[in-house]
């Protein structure tokens, strides 16, 4: 069983914008933005960073945001749905209000068209009306080889749904807290990576000492070597990177041009001992969005 793929949902960014629901929380989204060209240029970057994963070969189910709701962050797919093995999903209950509408993107059904029928197993959204919020990869990070789901707790990661997850999808839960300029932060997937042979991570946004050395302890078991990160990396989007594999199987590693320009020597060396890696610039979408390269993905299984 491949623990990759290279099958990926990636929606374009139609209607995007900096949604104003979302700034409370994630401090990674730029506070001051221009709106009259921030869509077509992130409609462009879109372009390019598809382009490049297609090129590389993976396989890309692309489609238009062509709902009639007002979806700013549908770039960011892997946060409402999750791909499990033999085409199985999952849908998640979001924290902005204006981001549950994305569930409506009638997505399975399109992808249902292009020759994948995906069978609903979990509908979590329901819990909105408790306001408990589970975004996802975005909130949970996994390592399907060895079925251990990491989770940073956040306004976004409610732990008992976390946990609920892992128990009907037979996962080891593993939770920690993670913060930056005083505030949790809100994506696990944005200070860690779950990779073939390593993992990305930044360690010194765990400032408890002894959930650093729990999960430091955790992926040395599983086999992984760490790559550590440092602070501004994570700000760079470092973390937020994801690998897949290609049509002949090879690792992938995919990451914007502002995450691999700030990747170290070592550390590239590390990573290139065990992946390819791509690159595009999406700086446009990075900064009115807050979420990189990871979060335009959704991988299918």
């Amino acid at each position: 069983m491949n623990h990759f793929t290279s099958n990926i949902l990636m929606i374009s960014p139609d209607k995007f914008r900096n949604n104003e629901h979302t700034l409370s929380d994630n401090v990674f989204q730029s506070r001051k933005f221009n709106e009259d060209q921030v869509k077509s240029i992130a409609l462009k970057e879109f372009d390019k960073l598809r382009d490049v994963i297609l090129k590389s070969g993976i396989n890309v189910f692309s489609f238009d945001d062509d709902s009639k709701f007002d979806t700013p962050d549908a770039v960011f797919p892997n946060n409402w749905i999750s791909f499990h093995h033999h085409h199985k999903a999952i849908l998640y209950p979001m924290f902005a209000p204006n981001r549950r509408f994305e569930r409506e993107s009638k997505i399975i059904s399109k992808l249902s068209k292009s020759g994948i029928d995906i069978e609903l197993i979990n509908d979590y959204s329901v819990y909105e009306n408790e306001n408990k919020f589970l975004e996802g990869t975005g909130s949970i990070v996994l390592d399907r080889k060895s079925k251990i789901a990491y989770c940073s707790i956040s306004k976004r990661s409610n732990l008992d749904l976390f946990k609920k997850f892992c128990l009907d999808m037979d996962y080891t839960p593993f939770t920690f807290n993670s913060s930056y300029q005083s505030k949790p932060i809100y994506h696990t997937n944005v200070m860690m990576s779950i990779c073939n042979n390593f993992s990305v991570i930044c360690l010194d946004s765990i400032h408890n000492n002894q959930e650093r050395e729990n999960i430091i302890k955790k992926l040395d078991n599983s086999g992984l070597e760490i790559i550590d990160i440092s602070l501004d990396q994570m700000t760079s989007f470092l973390g937020n990177c994801i690998q897949l594999i290609n049509s002949d199987s090879s690792p992938i590693l995919i990451m914007s041009s502002r995450a691999f320009n700030s990747i170290s020597k070592s550390q590239l060396k590390k990573i290139e001992s065990y992946s390819e890696i791509i690159h595009s610039d999406i700086k446009t979408i990075e900064n009115n969005g807050g979420g990189s390269a990871r979060c335009m993905i959704a991988e299918i299984f």
